[in-house]
């Protein structure tokens, strides 16, 4: 009887020391990870973003919202004063204009005689992905201030003015002609301010006190570097037609010293001026001064935005692209990417529309910044070796010992029912 039982205790024994040594093998395997531990750390932090911002926006502070309006652009901006700046309004199609009702509807528009107000609306240029809601925004809201660039519609009204500059007819409606009699219209009706877009011009906070605006919570400023007004940017010598990107303003809005930069669909001829004229002092500005937090990057990341040379000047922490899921631009491109990078941001700071859908940076009243999305494209938890160590050992030694243990219970299961006959 005692052989017998020997013989049922031996071979368990004999499974917990082959199963220890092979336990004792993968934990000297895991220690030996400490002399690749940076290279450990990267493959299983893969997607773990090491900089990003804080995940709650303090509703109080400065609130950018890029909308995700497909292939097009659109930017809802909430000061902390109640006012609300609207830069461009997605495309007329029916699926880029439900996007941008709907996130309207989420805005919180103080009234004035029972109107929504939108305080400053900003037209980068007259290209229909930019426009393509502004005819509804006139219709429906009260807009006190409204810039764009000094293009007219190719019609015979406008026809007479000198030197002016043309936006080429749509082949069928013509959005800006339409676009360009709703603002005629608000600002007979209404009394909105119609402004023409240049370099130089400022929209500040209405109790906006320079010596005050780095620490005043209550002040912003958003100024205009670009472009030159005038017919700087036509199809020919010739030609009273606008190449309209172009005409896309490069403007910094500034808060607590928080600085995002909008270019629109500004080229690389834009950006290659502004560049020019920063290291050439023509800014009452410090080169520093365009060291900016957020960039949206031009032209939906077009390749033929955001060149080296400008993004060295810009050195962004965070960038946004607005582009349209699939859209035929490729748009952003890879190059325009790789150029990101290459300037030292992040990779997992460069947020899309297309992958992270509506996306709001806020800038708290103590000056932090911060991010929701739709959709992240990273995890916010990162393991260090000695917990991926701990975690691994872990998951080994359940799998190692879970059968053993089992036969274990079996075992002394089979002992007592033995003992009690």
């Amino acid at each position: 009887m005692k052989k017998s039982k020997e013989k049922k205790e031996r071979p368990i024994l004999e499974q917990f020391l082959i199963r220890t040594i092979i336990f004792i093998f993968i934990v000297l395997v895991l220690c030996s990870t400490f002399f690749f531990r940076e290279k450990v750390e990267r493959l299983v932090n893969y997607a773990y973003n090491y900089d990003a911002p804080a995940s709650v926006i303090d509703k109080d502070g400065l609130i950018v919202h890029f909308v995700d309006v497909g292939q097009a652009d659109s930017t809802i901006i909430q000061f902390p004063t109640g006012e609300i700046m609207i830069i461009d309004t997605g495309d007329s199609n029916e699926k880029s204009s439900t996007k941008f009702k709907n996130y309207l509807n989420t805005i919180d528009f103080k009234k004035d005689g029972g109107e929504p107000v939108i305080d400053f609306l900003i037209l980068t240029h007259p290209d229909s992905d930019h426009i393509g809601n502004a005819e509804y925004v006139f219709e429906n809201f009260l807009v006190k201030n409204c810039y764009l660039p000094q293009i007219y519609p190719n019609t015979p009204e406008y026809s007479l003015i000198p030197n002016a500059v043309y936006r080429k007819k749509d082949k069928e409606k013509d959005i800006y002609e339409s676009l360009f009699s709703a603002l005629e219209n608000e600002v007979s009706v209404s009394g909105c301010n119609k402004i023409f877009a240049s370099e130089g011009l400022s929209i500040k906070s209405s109790s906006y006190d320079e010596k005050e605006q780095a620490s005043n919570n209550q002040m912003w400023i958003l100024d205009f570097f670009a472009p030159i007004s005038g017919s700087e940017y036509t199809q020919s010598k010739t030609s009273n037609l606008a190449v309209t990107n172009n005409y896309s303003p490069i403007m910094i809005l500034n808060y607590l010293n928080k600085k995002i930069m909008f270019t629109g669909d500004a080229s690389q001829t834009v950006e290659k001026e502004f560049v020019a004229k920063v290291q050439n002092n023509e800014y009452s500005y410090d080169a520093g001064y365009f060291d900016v937090d957020i960039l949206k990057i031009g032209h939906h990341g077009s390749a033929t935005s955001s060149c080296t040379e400008f993004l060295n000047i810009v050195k962004p922490e965070f960038a946004i692209a607005s582009a349209g899921k699939g859209n035929k631009h490729g748009h952003p491109s890879s190059r325009a990417l790789e150029r990101l990078k290459e300037s030292g941001i992040n990779p997992y700071n460069i947020y899309r529309t297309d992958i992270n859908e509506n996306i709001a940076m806020g800038v708290s009243l103590t000056g932090e910044i911060a991010l929701e999305a739709n959709h992240l494209q990273y995890v916010k938890v990162e393991f260090k070796l000695w917990q991926i160590i701990l975690i691994a050992g872990g998951v080994s030694a359940i799998i190692i010992y879970s059968p053993y243990t089992v036969k274990i219970a079996k075992y002394k299961k089979f002992k007592k029912g033995k003992s009690e006959k």
